[in-house]
């Protein structure tokens, strides 16, 4: 490799990074596997509600469930871990609450996250000077179509109703920006 040139898997996840997309990645998967980590059952009487900084809070309907709940933690964990690797999460906490919206009904409405695999997206060329800075024509052809697919999917997004935060900038599927604490959609 010459010098000034980075390995494309460097490139790529110093990208991921700089854009948080794989915590962001993470929390979402933390949150859609709950069910599947500890059953149906268990799933009707606790619900996850945050994920910050690898710790997951988990909502119960009663005290006896949270303890219940503690003294499986360890198998939570586990099976956590086994599902998304070992640096899934720290720890799990319990609190008693209400869910938002009653029993069983998710607090936002759900909209698709991904196209459907049969769904083709229109993907446009990128303009010539995005890449432009890159001079490894290798790596420019392999980071062309995946910035085209990725904004392919963002249109896509739009379309089916998710919007773009005014103060960050993130889009998100929600009346107020999950990112940035909050702040209103314009």
């Amino acid at each position: 490799m010459q010098y000034g040139q980075s390995p494309i898997g460097a490139i790529v996840g110093g990208l991921l990074k700089n854009r948080h997309l794989v915590a962001d990645m993470r929390r979402v998967m933390i949150l859609s596997l709950w069910e599947r980590v500890v059953g149906a059952p268990v799933a009707s009487k606790a619900w996850p509600e945050t994920v910050e900084d690898g710790v997951l809070v988990v909502g119960v309907t009663t005290h006896a469930w949270a303890q219940e709940l503690t003294l499986l933690k360890p198998r939570i964990l586990a099976r956590y871990r086994q599902l998304l690797g070992r640096a899934a999460l720290k720890d799990v906490r319990f609190r008693v609450g209400r869910r938002r919206k009653g029993l069983g009904e998710p607090v936002f409405p759900p909209r698709p996250l991904h196209p459907a695999p049969d769904e083709r997206l229109a993907t446009e060329p990128l303009p010539g000077d995005l890449l432009s800075d890159i001079a490894n024509p290798e790596v420019r052809g392999l980071l062309g179509p995946a910035f085209a697919r990725l904004r392919a999917e963002r249109e896509w997004k739009r379309e089916h109703g998710w919007v773009r935060c005014p103060a960050c900038g993130r889009i998100h599927s929600r009346d107020a920006c999950p990112y940035c604490d909050g702040s209103e959609v314009a």
